[in-house]
């Protein structure tokens, strides 16, 4: 028996729906070839952009990583480089989520270090240590 939903022959002359589409034998449809169709991969769905999505070489990456050991002038500019990655159009997605993130957890590290340094020092403070004597002692 031929589908006259999808056009698919069915081994079973007496089934009452098709097997591979479930459309029924006893209802007069017409046939309809356009009404179906195979799907033999699965589509791309990803955004698929040229310049942002292109792979960062081994030497982008390992600058990328030793800029900060450059003395003298390689902190400032690593920071300011951190932004431009960050917030940049023409960097690559990977780079770009990377420098947020660098960035969140810079920021993070900041903070907690004031917090530890803020409740040490007030500590050393409400202690009963009086600096004053303590630098006699060595001047």
């Amino acid at each position: 028996m031929v589908c006259k939903a999808c056009g698919r022959n069915s081994a079973n002359e007496n089934a009452n729906y098709c097997e591979y589409c479930g459309a029924s034998f006893r209802e007069n449809m017409p046939f309809r070839q356009e009404s179906y169709s195979v799907i033999t991969e699965q589509p791309d769905t990803r955004v698929d952009n040229e310049e942002n999505e292109k792979s960062i070489s081994f030497g982008n990456w390992m600058g990328t990583m030793l800029l900060p050991f450059i003395p003298i002038v390689g902190i400032p500019i690593y920071v300011v480089m951190m932004f431009v990655w960050a917030f940049g159009s023409d960097t690559p997605q990977s780079k770009k989520n990377w420098a947020r993130a660098s960035l969140i957890v810079s920021v993070l590290g900041i903070i907690l270090f004031i917090f530890a340094f803020t409740y040490t020092m007030m500590d050393i403070m409400n202690s009963g240590v009086n600096i004053e004597d303590y630098m006699k002692e060595f001047y």
